[in-house]
């Protein structure tokens, strides 16, 4: 059996294209992250690559093995697979699983982030609009940018006629990921051309 430490320079030039690769202590072994991105976990001399969404499944079909953890005599399965010594001889595997699991975590933290961003937290945006979207309807990032800046904008001038074209720039700004100030200038055409057209 392969111990890791041996391997490490071996996945350092595999995952030489992704970022710099770094180990973190955790649960008496350590995790490896790419960019901040967690792929595997190293116990007892052992290689684990983390299985997140469409990895887990690949890895799961693949007859990978999953780690087992043993925590106050309570076994616990963990998302992460056992990297054997057949894979550690198959680079064209080995980065093929690796290239998954990294697209995963990275996939995977998105989606957190996204879950946790509030409509305040955009560009442009603050409470005073984040409420005021709130109370027709729109409470989260998703469904804002699902919706568009023409949609929202409509939503509130249900509320409240007398609104700026200023608010609706704010609003693409925020959907795009764009301060006010720099929103392109094509978005700004389009969106004076739609709101001219309103009254």
């Amino acid at each position: 059996m392969l111990l890791f430490d041996s391997c490490f320079s071996c996945l350092q030039g595999l995952m030489e294209n992704y970022g710099h690769i770094k180990q973190k202590p955790h649960f008496g072994g350590y995790r490896i992250l790419v960019n901040h991105v967690i792929i595997g976990q190293v116990l007892d001399g052992k290689f684990y690559l983390r299985g997140c969404l469409f990895a887990e499944l690949q890895f799961e079909v693949s007859g990978l093995q999953k780690l087992v953890y043993t925590k106050k005599g309570v076994p616990l399965i963990l998302k992460y697979f056992f990297i054997n010594e057949m894979l550690w001889n198959d680079n064209l595997l080995l980065c093929y699983y690796i290239d998954l699991a990294y697209k995963a975590a990275v996939e995977e933290l998105s989606q957190k982030q996204l879950l946790h961003i509030r409509i305040k937290d955009l560009p442009n945006m603050n409470m005073s609009i984040e409420r005021a979207l709130g109370k027709v309807g729109i409470t989260d990032v998703g469904y804002l940018k699902m919706l568009g800046a023409k949609a929202c904008y409509l939503k509130l001038r249900q509320k409240k006629v007398n609104l700026s074209i200023k608010l609706l720039f704010e609003l693409a700004g925020a959907i795009e990921g764009y301060h006010i100030a720099v929103l392109p200038e094509s978005i700004k055409i389009e969106l004076i051309t739609w709101f001219n057209s309103l009254t």
